[in-house]
């Protein structure tokens, strides 16, 4: 039978199999997807990319920033934001700004593509202005920085723990809101905008100028958004269970096991972040050129360097 040691070495050896490769696979894609997006012209005009791109740079801050946190805490049993207040304000009201910021974008991005297959021009145009795309990833992000901010106000150390203090906000928080932006909006999104573009396909009125560019976007974002919306509802509603267990007498086995699927949860979750650029490679064929040619670009200039520096030492 199993036991609390154990169960707490399990959460701990997530951490060391899983969480940390995915946390530097995580950054390298990141870094890649931005490297790449910017390289070529027609993925800079793109308005879909556009998203996408911004999305992988909120990433890029969430990784380092949140993720390493939360390793350090189940993996190795260090945290300052449980021994800090202000820490702990901190860490909580980036995670939930970098968090649904970063998620917010693949959500955009199917309805960007949904909006260039609508059967009105005028709406197709004014939609697809990448003044308008770039002004709405600006306020997409300012807005999520101040709805957050009563997180700051809401948020300590309780039992040695960060967590929410009891009230209004954090009831909202863990029974409306947080379903609401991690589960169902999300997944209602994605559903209502893949049924339009389904449908809107079928009257094949459209004439997209970059065909080629459109179809592997979508490609790319299928699987993105799947795991997307799967993902959001078990950590959407975790909270809920952690509240209504809340006044419960637990043993040391029963939290460490709360522990242990908390930590499966986020780490689901984290597929996100992680392997975006992974199915942009597999699903894009444009991607996977430009991949090839600047890998191939940097061996050159490796391979050149290394025989001018052997040339000066003779």
């Amino acid at each position: 039978m199993l036991k609390e040691a154990t169960v707490t070495f399990l959460t701990r050896l997530l951490n060391y199999v899983f969480a940390i490769p995915m946390l530097i696979l995580g950054m390298i894609g990141s870094i890649l997807i931005i490297m790449i997006f910017t390289q070529k012209r027609s993925f800079r005009q793109n308005t879909s990319m556009t998203y996408l791109l911004a999305g992988a740079i909120v990433t890029g801050i969430h990784l380092p920033t949140i993720y390493i946190q939360m390793i350090l805490v189940y993996g190795f049993g260090v945290s300052l934001m449980n021994t800090d207040e202000n820490a702990c304000r901190e860490h909580t009201y980036l995670r939930y700004v970098t968090t649904v910021a970063a998620i917010s974008f693949p959500c955009w991005a199917i309805f960007d593509q949904y909006i260039i297959t609508s059967r009105n021009a005028i709406i197709r145009h004014r939609w697809s202005s990448l003044r308008l795309v770039r002004m709405i990833i600006v306020g997409n992000i300012i807005f999520w920085i101040l709805i957050y901010i009563p997180v700051i106000f809401n948020t300590g150390i309780i039992n040695g723990v960060c967590n929410f203090k009891p009230g209004p906000y954090t009831t909202f928080n863990t029974y409306v809101f947080t379903p609401l932006v991690y589960g169902i909006g999300p997944a209602f999104i994605i559903t209502y905008c893949t049924m339009g573009i389904v449908r809107n396909l079928r009257g094949n009125h459209t004439q997209d100028s970059d065909k080629k560019i459109t179809n592997q976007v979508r490609a790319m974002l299928i699987p993105q958004l799947f795991i997307l919306a799967i993902s959001g509802i078990p950590f959407g509603f975790q909270g809920i269970y952690l509240d209504l267990t809340n006044g419960y007498v637990k043993d040391a086995f029963r939290v460490a096991l709360e522990n242990f699927f908390g930590q499966v949860i986020l780490i689901f979750y984290h597929f996100n972040y992680v392997f975006t650029f992974y199915i942009y490679v597999y699903k894009s064929k444009e991607i996977r050129k430009i991949l090839k040619s600047q890998f191939f670009k940097y061996t050159r200039l490796n391979q050149v360097s290394t025989f001018n520096s052997i040339e000066v030492h003779k």
